[in-house]
């Protein structure tokens, strides 16, 4: 009787077993099929996902089909010296903008720094004493990248500085003249041509006297 017992409770357990499956195997299909609406309606289709992580309407997605980066840019090779420099219209940290090109002619300083940077900071103090030096025949600007104007504004408050700053908090002049780091100082010629590149930072003492014997053999080229 015990064994038969045992046998009978196998069966048992195998008709729920059975049960259970085609239960949930009836319960599966109508889950299915509200998940493949659910995907068509998303745009299921990986090919018309914007690449960049927004989200884009289906009519957006026909309109603008044209990069295929969903409109992110790319940016460019580092430059290096003998290139032409790479123009671009900013705004300055006391509201004002500058235009690269409209300080052609002039030899151009342009430094890639951040207030987070140890060795940005410490070369800043030669700028205003470059400024100084040379008045119109040098063009120095400052980019700062990527952070918050109102932090900006209030490192150059606190530290008196009052030579051009501009403000690229897109990083899209950073893009323009790519680097492994910052700071990054490029010299650009009176002929619009690269002069030289800097990657790095000495004492500001160091730096401007570095500038100097560069800005000085710039100014006497014809």
């Amino acid at each position: 009787m015990e064994v038969k017992k045992r046998k009978g409770n196998k069966r048992m357990k195998t008709v729920k077993g059975m049960f259970r499956y085609k239960a949930a195997r009836s319960m599966a299909l109508p889950f299915m099929l509200a998940l493949c609406l659910l995907l068509a309606a998303c745009g299921g289709n990986p090919e018309s996902s914007p690449s960049d992580g927004g989200s884009t309407s289906g009519a957006d997605r026909q309109e603008d089909q044209t990069p295929e980066n969903g409109g992110k840019k790319e940016p460019l090779a580092p430059v290096e010296v003998g290139d032409d420099y790479r123009d671009f219209t900013a705004t300055l940290a006391d509201g004002s903008s500058i235009t690269l090109s409209d300080h052609e002619g002039t030899v151009i300083l342009l430094n890639f720094w951040a207030t987070w940077c140890g060795p940005c900071v410490r070369e800043m103090p030669a700028f205003p004493m470059l400024v100084e030096k040379y008045g119109e025949d040098l063009t120095l600007l400052a980019v700062n990248l990527g952070e918050a104007e109102v932090n900006v504004k209030s490192f150059l408050e606190r530290n008196e500085y009052e030579f051009p700053v501009a403000l690229d908090q897109e990083g899209e002049i950073g893009m323009l003249y790519p680097s492994d780091g910052i700071p990054y100082t490029v010299l650009i010629g009176r002929d619009g041509k690269i002069a030289s590149i800097h990657l790095g930072a000495d004492t500001a003492d160091a730096m401007y006297a570095a500038y100097c014997e560069e800005i000085d053999a710039l100014l006497e080229e014809e």
